[in-house]
């Protein structure tokens, strides 16, 4: 069968992607209308954020148990749960129903992100992976700067169910252009075996738990000390939200003109060491609003930069089993932000927000140690 140029592939990816994130990303700004929706306090509405997120971490035994499929049949997967699971949250009307439907979001999204990378990681080599990769990733920020505005437009008009729909159709019919438009894996491309983890492997795992507690010991409680620290108001936190998009976006362009030509773990580190800045410039910002907020767009810049640029790492560290390691990645992802998620509020109520960067700073060093003492470049030798 004659192979599609994956350029179209890479589009009908990206697309399907911008608009499972703005289905993903929604949430945040929007909480407490879903919550009066529902007629619950928004401490519940919390729950349906924390169950989708632990949802993720069942993505390893998903893609494990459907290794059978190739890579476009668990696109089509993951799709199809996210889709449900958003016509779910649309219709349902009642909290209990939601909530299933925000589990299967949250595990449908893990799913298509898992392969969508391995599907696209496959297909071209290592040494230009960070380009393709980096664009399937500018979705992340693309869903908060281009997807809220029309998000809060259909919640304007009638009501976050009408959001969510939109949401479920729109990937629905990414489903069926998946089916016609992704070409099949060839069979070397298929996993087999049980999959083994060298230091390497071990060890990225190790550096993405640690950056990604870093990142959520600030951002938990980011509004909470804009408000108290510099009294931004709403509108403020809102139009600050929008400059993060856009630093996010430029992380995200800066992994796919700068990664493949630095090297993926130098880059890695180099995303590390512009994150800690970012939160140590927050720490020490005092009353200064420009130094607190200029940190805050370095932080993130620093971690899309870092992150973006762990997924072509990873794809390469267990090519037998790429499709199963990435999702352990996303394991790893979910059990640092859970870990800090806990941890940071409590932190910062009973210290302040100093204690929050000063957290973020020590484990994003850790994670630079750890990623310098134990995983190396694919193709190279072991550093010590």
């Amino acid at each position: 069968m004659k192979q599609r140029p994956l350029i179209i592939a890479l589009g009908l990816l990206t697309a399907a992607r911008l608009v499972i994130n703005t289905g993903h990303r929604l949430v945040s700004p929007f909480l407490p209308v879903i919550a009066r929706g529902l007629g619950v306090p928004l401490e519940s509405a919390g729950v349906l954020v924390a169950a989708r997120s632990a949802a993720a971490m069942a993505t390893p035994a998903i893609v494990t148990a459907g290794r059978r499929y190739d890579r476009r049949g668990m696109v089509l997967v993951g799709l199809a749960i996210f889709s449900f699971g958003s016509g779910i949250a649309a219709v349902v009307g009642v909290y209990a129903g939601v909530l299933v439907g925000f589990v299967l979001m949250g595990l449908g999204k893990a799913v298509f992100d898992v392969s969508g990378q391995a599907y696209l990681s496959d297909r071209v080599p290592y040494e230009s992976r960070a380009r393709w990769l980096a664009a399937f990733e500018t979705t992340w920020a693309g869903g908060f700067l281009i997807g809220a505005p029309v998000v809060g437009w259909l919640i304007s008009l009638s009501g976050w169910e009408t959001a969510y729909g939109v949401v479920a159709v729109i990937v629905g019919a990414s489903l069926l252009g998946a089916l016609v438009l992704l070409d099949e894996d060839h069979a070397e491309m298929a996993e087999r075996g049980r999959l083994s983890l060298d230091r390497s492997a071990i060890g990225l795992l190790a550096v993405a738990t640690l950056f990604s507690a870093g990142g959520e010991f600030t951002t938990v409680v980011l509004g909470a000390w804009l408000e108290d620290s510099f009294a931004i108001a709403l509108v403020g936190i809102a139009g600050l939200a929008s400059l993060i998009g856009v630093a996010e976006l430029t992380g995200a362009f800066s992994t796919g003109l700068f990664t493949d030509r630095l090297g993926k773990k130098r880059a890695v580190g180099i995303g590390i060491v512009i994150n800690a800045t970012g939160y140590a410039i927050m720490g020490l910002s005092g009353a200064s609003v420009l130094l607190g907020v200029g940190g805050a767009l370095v932080a993130f810049l620093g971690f899309e930069f870092l992150i973006v640029s762990s997924f072509p790492l990873a794809s390469e560290l267990v090519p037998g089993g790429r499709g199963r390691y990435l999702a352990w990645l996303v394991v790893a992802i979910s059990l640092g932000r859970s870990l800090a998620g806990a941890v940071g509020p409590v932190l910062f109520t009973s210290i302040g927000f100093g204690a929050n960067a000063a957290a973020a700073v020590v484990v994003d060093l850790l994670a630079l140690m750890v990623l310098r003492l134990t995983v190396s470049e694919p193709g190279t030798a072991a550093t010590v």
